[in-house]
């Protein structure tokens, strides 16, 4: 048997392969590896078992381990085990099905309501989601905001559900309690203002008022979560009958529909909750940039578009009472927390203010001041810090250019940005009178968006590594004004597609009530379908839509929801690419009104946008923008539907002939009128040109290689040597880059030259967290061009599955990467590397230690061993 197929058995048995033989369950390693918690696995197990057979079968097989979370919704359990190699032994439990490392996740970062419609809903009907209950899982609330009634769970309040899974814990370390109170960071707080928020402060209310709340923290005070901590969430959610479960949340480039949570939010889809869920936030980094569990297939993903107008303020100096500078802010802590007068000085060291001011230690005292710094030369976090260092309570940025930018990333410490004129009429006042103070009144100002409507820059770009059309429609997301916890400012500003999944969940909320909707009588993936297709498509500065991979139907458009009486399936048309092309589909319309219907069908094509250049892809700023269509035959142009019937129209497409083969995306519509009711449906489809089998999986460029971090040589040329001690920072890491997503991917050492079954050493084993192999392995992006896999230890897993340490000697590794829908049982379907030569040597000797024998390059600013990207 030669060693691929050794390797395919051995391991396959831990991921989709069943060996029959040894029968033990698959152990899959997910997406960024880098973000999994060490030694904390969920656990599948058989329909007929329960939580504590399997607890009593691990425990009776002489496993250690501390129990976290019983996952019944996907038949799991979550638990932290005390030795790498009890995955392995559990494994072979009977009963357990498959395993999965347990992964952290990230938060996504009212004029709105003009955007959607919301407001002339609202007036027409006066409904605000009264008796609709909405779950929110995220870092708690900050329940004592007038906003949402200063009361959790007494009669009449607002909130009346929660939990804590963190409590005064960590994700990776969590000690839940009853109380979700959050005042640490405020997402969860803003999200569930854009939801529910009646605030006679300001006077704006969110989307839909009237609902009941139900908050389950599971994120900590770092922004952090993981995924067994969410399940927990969701079946909390479910055990408190949700109708709606929003998640403002995710993780990136994890494109696929079968991760352990997108089963969780699949199944709850199909038991009558409606999920919600942000799209990511990877606008700038190109196509195919859906993440977990957003690419889920029974879901509604939402991107975002910027809203109409934000809200700026304004400071007043004390040398002029009537001059108003305007400042923006992501949040109103100066207007809350420091009002004024405050003594405000020029926190430089040279008198130019230069560009780098602030990057450096103060030696001057700020104790109790606001301190104005010039932007630019380093990141406004390291300003800021070095600035409370000093003392300062409170920093006032102002531009190096003579613009307001919106807004500067969220911090704990009042913050604010003013032009670059008004920092030189600051700093000119301030020279002037050395007591001058500033103070912050009680004004707002509303500044027009000139992107007003449109899709945001950050929401991302689709579709899923399977194809599907995501993210499904968009709602407003950019520059939401909403709740923020009261220690932290009260009120915030802020962007991404977390506050259009908490806008979307706001308007099901009112659409549910509008039609005596509850959980349990009506199909959720139907009022998907019909958000989808009565969303408005949104059209660029051309007359053509923006693409289908950017915004899915379109803009949510809840009086279109309401008006039409159509039931059109599917809600959307997957062409997939052209070596899976499926050029024919069928689509049925059936009137559910009381008159006889003309509906009239149309294509309204959206251009192409092309993304791969040089054998990677781009970021968004590079696209190629072109009118390539594909080509629509239509069976009818229009059908007469008496009330109730059904009627049914075939259409044929045909790929672009001008376009490509290079992966670029072409997309459109199928437009339906209705000439009773007045309203178009809009059926968006999707078709990538070119067989991603065929991708370059593996980068060239660049290529893969080994970096040394000791001294940041990089061996890339296959003849090669480079010599490694293993002591210190003298360890091989392994770099490469990924141009799309894959199933599977395994690196190999072998003896130097001998990739057969009598030189295979073993599987190397990887710094925590860094898995080998990998699962559902993530694509590269501008942002985040290299994946790396630090191997510091000497030790691989051989064939038996046991650890060994690898001696001295010569060995070159073997990656090996599964191509797109390839077939893991076929060693054509691999696209592999082998690496220059690794020599172990004996640090003691130092005579050829840290030695390379051909040229080599060097990498400045290299990652240190605990900075590696997974």
């Amino acid at each position: 048997m030669n060693i691929l197929n050794k390797i395919i058995i051995y391991f396959f048995l831990l991921c989709y392969i069943f060996s029959t033989a040894l029968g033990d369950a698959p152990i899959s390693v997910l997406p960024d590896d880098t973000n999994a918690l060490d030694k904390v696995y969920i656990i599948r197990y058989s329909q007929a078992l329960s939580p504590k057979i399997v607890l009593d079968r691990i425990r009776d097989a002489g496993i250690n381990y501390t129990h976290r979370f019983n996952l019944e919704i996907i038949d799991s359990i979550s638990l932290k085990l005390n030795e790498n190699d009890d995955v392995i032994r559990c494994s072979k439990i009977s009963g357990i099905e498959h395993i999965w490392p347990v992964r952290k996740f990230k938060p996504r970062l009212f004029t709105a309501h003009k955007i959607s419609g919301v407001d002339v809903f609202r007036q027409r009907t006066g409904f605000d989601g009264t008796g609709i209950k909405v779950g929110i899982i995220d870092n708690g609330l900050d329940y004592t905001h007038p906003a949402f009634g200063n009361c959790f769970k007494t009669p009449g309040c607002k909130t009346q559900f929660g939990f804590d899974l963190v409590g005064n814990g960590t994700s990776d370390n969590p000690m839940p309690d009853d109380d979700p109170l959050e005042t640490c960071e405020g997402h969860g707080t803003h999200v569930a203002g854009i939801v529910a928020a009646d605030d006679h402060e300001l006077n704006f209310t969110g989307v839909a008022p009237g609902v009941t709340l139900g908050i389950y923290r599971a994120i900590d005070c770092n922004s952090n979560t993981v995924d067994d901590l969410l399940i927990q969430g969701l079946q909390l959610a479910k055990k408190d009958n949700m109708d709606i479960i929003n998640l403002s949340l995710g993780g990136n480039f994890r494109g696929w529909n079968d991760t352990p949570l997108g089963i969780a939010v699949n199944k709850l889809a199909d038991e009558g909750f409606v999920i919600v869920v942000a799209a990511s936030n990877l606008g700038d980094e190109g196509l195919f940039t859906s993440g977990d569990p957003d690419s889920s297939a029974n879901i509604i993903s939402v991107g975002d578009v910027d809203n109409i107008q934000y809200l700026s303020f304004v400071l007043v100096p004390s040398s002029d009472p009537k001059k108003e500078i305007l400042y923006n802010t992501d949040h109103l802590s100066l207007r809350y927390r420091l009002p004024g007068p405050l003594p405000i000085v020029i926190a430089n060291t040279t008198a130019n203010l230069p560009e780098n001011d602030g990057c450096n230690s103060y030696n001057t005292d700020f104790t109790n001041k606001i301190a104005l710094i010039r932007r630019g030369g380093c990141d406004f976090n390291t300003k800021i810090s070095n600035a409370v260092a000093a003392g300062a309570i409170g920093v006032v940025f102002y531009n190096d250019v003579d613009t307001l930018i919106r807004a500067i990333p969220l911090n704990e410490t009042p913050d604010a940005i003013i032009s670059d004129v008004d920092g030189e009429y600051l700093k000119q006042q301030i020279r002037e009178n050395e007591n001058l103070t500033v103070t912050f009144p009680d004004k707002m100002v509303a500044i027009p968006l000139t992107n007003a409507g449109k899709p945001s820059s950050e929401s991302s770009w689709g579709p899923t590594f399977e194809f599907d059309i995501k993210p499904d429609l968009l709602a407003p997301g950019g520059r939401i004004f909403s709740t923020f916890p009261i220690n932290l400012g009260k009120y915030a500003t802020i962007d991404g597609t977390s506050m259009a999944a908490a806008y979307t969940s706001g308007t099901i909320a009112l659409y549910m009530q509008a039609n005596g909707l509850r959980r349990g009588n009506f199909d959720p993936l139907k009022l998907r379908d019909l958000l989808v297709y009565t969303a408005t498509p949104i059209h660029n500065t051309t007359k053509f839509p923006f693409s289908v991979d950017k915004q899915g139907g379109g803009l949510l458009n809840i009086n279109e929801a309401i008006k039409t009486k159509a039931v059109i399936q599917p809600s959307k048309l997957l062409l997939n690419d052209s070596a899976h092309f499926k050029g024919t589909h069928q689509i049925t319309i059936t009137n559910t009104g009381n008159m006889t219907t003309k509906y009239t069908f149309n294509h309204i094509p959206t251009p192409s946008i092309r993304g791969w250049f040089n054998n990677t892809w781009v970021n968004t700023d590079s696209f190629v923008i072109q009118n390539h269509f594909a080509g629509v035959k239509l069976s009818k142009h229009s059908v007469l539907v008496r009330p109730g019937k059904t009627a049914r129209i075939t259409v044929k497409f045909t790929q672009p002939t001008n376009m490509p083969n290079d992966f670029g995306i072409y997309s459109g519509y199928i437009s339906i009128k209705d000439s009773a009711q007045r309203t178009t449906s809009t059926i968006p489809y999707l078709g990538v040109k070119g067989d991603i089998h065929k991708i370059p999986i593996l980068s060239n460029n660049p290529p893969p290689d080994i970096l040394r971090p000791s001294d940041g040589v990089v061996i890339v040329k296959p003849n090669q040597i480079g010599q490694f001690t293993f002591t210190g920072d003298d360890f091989p890491v392994f770099e490469f880059t990924l141009n799309y997503g894959t199933r599977f991917l395994i690196m190999e050492l072998f003896k130097s030259g001998d990739f057969t079954t009598s030189g295979f050493v073993g599987i190397p084993i990887f710094q925590t967290g860094f898995s080998n192999p990998s699962f559902q392995f993530p694509r590269n992006g501008p942002a985040t061009p290299v994946a790396q896999k630090p191997w510091s230890s000497r030790l691989v897993s051989d064939i038996n599955g046991g650890n060994v340490t690898v001696p001295d000697g010569q060995y070159q590794l073997l990656l090996k990467i599964l191509r797109p829908f390839g077939n893991p049982n076929n060693r054509n379907d691999f696209v592999t590397w082998k690496s220059p030569i690794i020599e172990i040597i004996d640090p003691s000797n130092t005579s050829v230690s840290n030695q390379t024998t051909t040229q080599t390059t060097t990498k400045t600013g290299v990652s240190t061993k605990n900075q590696w990207r997974g």
